[in-house]
């Protein structure tokens, strides 16, 4: 028997032995994918097979992208303002498991905002794009329908980032606070502890701040901790940047898959499926679910990429009283430099198979970091790089290859990212400065142009 078939035998007898507990699942997906119980019945027959991934983006080892929105929802100031924006990308492959990347995107980060057609609607955050699709209807989808909101984001997005956005999944704080208390609290290995004293503690009416605080170390969190794990802004020891609450929410969502494909999440899963009812929207059918969940199931969780656009890599912060409020901007207002990095997130599963030792150095002559910064960013990608620091300026970015021909395939990788050619050398000498062999990538004063923010603050 085919694994669908089996899994669809094992959703007939959950219905007909388990009784309201079946009927209660099915409603529940119907709830939440916005049908009926019989229509469901019938995409658990069909499988994945009513999906076009597997037909057309697996078959063709298309990239799949996936944008996640989560937003306060009725009863919170600005409810449909994206705080948490996070793009899941699969790359398929026709011969072993697929690779995996989570893109945290800021929400302070200050853009033009696109819609579908290539018109510019707006400029300003980037949170606020899920909203004006909801509110005006800006992404093509009439205002206060389903998908207006994700129509006009996954625009915005598109436009930012160089990648088609095909899937949305929209979830509001309710959803989030009532589905993690659903299944029984999540666990957290909080990394460093932290205070905040500036949390936003919505009513109905207003958002006065009240203060919070984490522990380091091992914790069981309910529904409404999560949450203020997930958005807390302002917290000391490095916590109130949006790197490390990119890192945060990421955090979460692994400690909530892991909880519901546990052995006993079944059992709470007609609960989740209630708490996400009416507060999730989403333009996936239960098909596309399935077939995604077919693709990535088998993924080793510690080979998922978690990767940030933030200020140590390729945005810079204005912040009070400099500019008006918060704001995050681009260094290279083309945003050319980011699309070209989100593109190539995958690097071959062969070459970074070398585990080669890459060495990072500055040879652009600003003294600006570029070293500590490409290291950071292609160690997100999975690379084992080291900071060598500063060289003497050179104009053009280098990739040398000084390996003897062992990771050759790691070098022409780099070399095509920064579109070079390859210098092969022959390996250094034993007790050379920098690694003991391996790839050198010099980094030129052609990269750090692209480093050089706008003066005047994204205007």
């Amino acid at each position: 028997m085919t694994t669908r078939r089996t899994v669809v035998a094992g959703v007939v007898v959950v219905a007909l032995v388990g009784g309201l507990f079946g009927y209660r699942v099915l409603d529940g997906l119907a709830h939440v994918f916005h049908t009926n119980v019989v229509s469901v019945v019938g995409s658990l027959v069909r499988g994945a097979d009513g999906s076009s991934i597997e037909s057309k983006q697996v078959a063709n080892q298309q990239r799949i992208n996936i944008a996640l929105y989560g937003y306060g929802g009725a009863g919170h100031d600005g409810a449909y303002l994206s705080d948490s924006i996070m793009v899941i990308s699969i790359q398929p492959h026709a011969t072993g498991p697929p690779q995996v990347a989570e893109i945290s995107i800021p929400r302070d980060w200050d853009v033009p905002i696109y819609n579908a057609a290539g018109e510019k609607k707006d400029q300003g955050k980037i949170n606020q794009a899920y909203e004006d699709g909801v509110l005006y209807g800006d992404g093509g989808v009439p205002a206060g329908q389903e998908d207006s909101g994700g129509a006009m984001a996954d625009a915005a997005l598109t436009h930012l980032l160089g990648i088609p956005i095909n899937y949305f999944v929209g979830l509001d704080f309710t959803a989030f606070d009532q589905g993690v208390d659903a299944v029984g609290g999540i666990d957290i290995d909080v990394p460093v502890g932290f205070v905040d004293p500036q949390y936003p503690s919505c009513n109905a009416d207003t958002c006065p701040y009240e203060t919070i605080s984490f522990r380091a170390g091992e914790q069981h969190m309910d529904g409404a901790t999560a949450l203020e794990y997930a958005r807390s802004r302002h917290g000391d020891n490095g916590q109130g940047t949006d790197f490390a609450r990119s890192q945060r929410q990421q955090q979460i969502l692994t400690a909530i898959k892991a909880k519901v494909l546990s052995v006993g999440g079944i059992g709470d899963l007609p609960g989740l499926l209630d708490a996400l009812g009416g507060n999730v929207d989403t333009n996936m059918t239960l098909d596309d679910v399935e077939a995604v969940y077919n693709l990535v199931k088998g993924v080793n969780s510690a080979a998922i990429l978690h990767i940030g656009l933030d200020a140590t890599n390729f945005l810079y912060e204005c912040n009070v009283p400099t500019c008006s409020a918060d704001y995050l901007y681009a260094h290279d207002g083309t945003y050319s430099t980011i699309d070209h990095f989100i593109k190539n997130v995958f690097a071959p599963p062969g070459t970074l198979g070398e585990d080669p030792n890459v060495g990072i150095e500055d040879g652009s002559g600003t003294g600006d970091g570029a070293s500590t910064r490409w290291a950071g960013i292609f160690g997100e990608l999975g690379w084992s790089t080291q900071d060598l620091g500063r060289v003497p300026t050179t104009s053009a970015t280098e990739v040398i290859d000084q390996s003897g021909g062992t990771e050759t395939a790691a070098a022409k990788w780099f070399a095509a990212y920064f579109g070079v050619s390859v210098t092969t050398v022959p390996p250094p000498s034993p007790g050379a400065t920098g690694p003991a062999d391996g790839v050198i990538v010099v980094l030129g004063q052609d990269e750090e142009s692209a480093f050089n923010h706008d003066p005047g603050y994204g205007s």
